[in-house]
């Protein structure tokens, strides 16, 4: 049996890894921050930026140096990938790439890492403001203290996906939540979102048909924090990299009963 210090040093030199990947990647990106070059369109509502593609191209290099055996999804073309190796990288080089490209600083660069189905870290990095957020596997430590927060003072983002059945059915979940939440923000950034959650800023989110890619880092940041993540099914969601092959929809909040509050709120909208 491991004990609990090689638990939590087992994964160190990946994390100051992707930590160090992350930041070069801000690093690269910053100088085009508020600049729309786009470099493709993906739909009516998304879009890749030339922003996306130098990210992406700083943190491979980065990872492959270090560890030329691990394999590696990302965003921009690199989907297929999930099931050939047993350690797996999981990149987002730019979520919240709109936020990015309009000058709006909520946007961040978030890197998982899987061993076999499980995650071990996650690194989430503001490369506006050089906001950092990290998880590892192993005993919990310094979890913040969960004040609990009533749905009615809570402050909740919202993703759903770009799709026009998804933003029809995003605008009714929204109008449920606004009438019994303080607040409801849209920024579609799910791993930054994610991150606020996981460090109190924000009290929870709501997401509906999510891609895996988009929001394990910011779920595995929630989880280790201490925080509660209900599946539709009103469980703890396992996160899993067998995930990636379905759309991912759940509530993740400070606390399991604003997360129940809220899922039961988001599932009384039509079309949930």
């Amino acid at each position: 049996m491991k004990s609990a210090a090689t638990l939590t040093n087992q994964w160190q030199q990946e994390l100051s890894a992707a930590v160090s990947a992350a930041h070069e990647a801000g690093v690269a990106i910053r100088a085009d921050f508020g600049e729309r070059q786009v470099t493709s369109r993906k739909g009516r509502y998304d879009i890749q930026l030339r922003a996306d593609l130098v990210a992406q191209r700083t943190i491979l290099r980065h990872l492959s140096q270090r560890f030329p055996h691990y394999g590696v999804v990302s965003e921009e073309g690199m989907q297929d990938t999930w099931e050939h190796s047993r350690m797996t990288w999981v990149v987002d080089p730019l979520d919240g790439t709109n936020n990015f490209g309009y000058g709006i600083a909520h946007c961040a660069v978030a890197i998982t890492l899987f061993d076999a189905e499980t995650p071990v870290l996650s690194v989430v990095v503001d490369p506006i403001t050089g906001r950092e957020f990290t998880a590892i596997a192993g005993p919990s430590r310094n979890r913040p203290t969960r004040v609990p927060t009533a749905v009615g003072h809570a402050t909740v983002a919202l993703v759903t996906d770009y799709s026009e059945e998804g933003r029809v059915t995003g605008r009714r979940i929204e109008d449920v939540l606004s009438q019994n939440c303080k607040r409801v923000t849209t920024m579609w950034a799910p791993a930054l979102d994610l991150a606020l959650v996981s460090a109190g800023a924000l009290d929870a989110m709501v997401s509906r048909n999510a891609s895996l890619l988009d929001v394990c880092a910011g779920i595995f940041l929630v989880q280790t924090a201490g925080g509660c993540v209900l599946g539709t099914d009103g469980r703890p969601l396992r996160l899993e990299k067998s995930l990636h092959r379905g759309a991912v929809s759940f509530v993740a909040a400070g606390t399991e009963e604003l997360a129940l509050d809220l899922l039961d709120l988001a599932f009384s909208a039509p079309g949930w």
